[in-house]
């Protein structure tokens, strides 16, 4: 029986990011884009997955490519240790994500405080920024 991070990875073009780590376009939403879906592997051996064009779920990422989202976790009588989420981004990539989402959210606090309006894609982007430094602080809490 193959591990279940085999059976995802052999039905993707991905390719490494680091030591159990892997970014592909996701299949749900796809795209050009080859970093829209981050790949890895927990303590348990359990898969997990992070859609960062639309959110895609981990089901919805394993039915794309064929799988049952059972089929990203290990059988449970082989994840004897204790269920612990390993983190998805490197404490870098962390840093690097929120430095530039702060910038953006300071630009467009500048231009509202001058006087500038921010357009709909303006807004939008700092949304988004606001969105990903959520994710960054639940990342760094786990």
């Amino acid at each position: 029986m193959s591990a279940p991070i085999d059976k995802l990875l052999s039905r993707l073009d991905a390719r490494a990011n680091g030591p159990n780590r892997w970014r592909c376009a996701c299949p749900v939403c796809g795209g050009g884009n080859r970093s829209t879906l981050s790949i890895g592997t927990g303590d348990t051996g359990a898969v997990l997955v992070k859609c960062f064009k639309s959110g895609c779920g981990a089901e919805a990422v394993a039915q794309a490519v064929g799988l049952e989202i059972n089929d990203l976790f290990p059988p449970k009588e082989s994840s004897g240790s204790a269920l612990r989420r390993r983190r998805l981004i490197s404490d870098r990539q962390a840093l690097a994500l929120l430095h530039d989402e702060s910038q953006l959210i300071a630009l467009c606090g500048a231009n509202i405080g001058h006087g500038i309006p921010l357009t709909d894609a303006d807004r939008a982007a700092c949304l988004a920024a606001a969105g990903n430094i959520a994710y960054i602080y639940r990342e760094v809490r786990s």
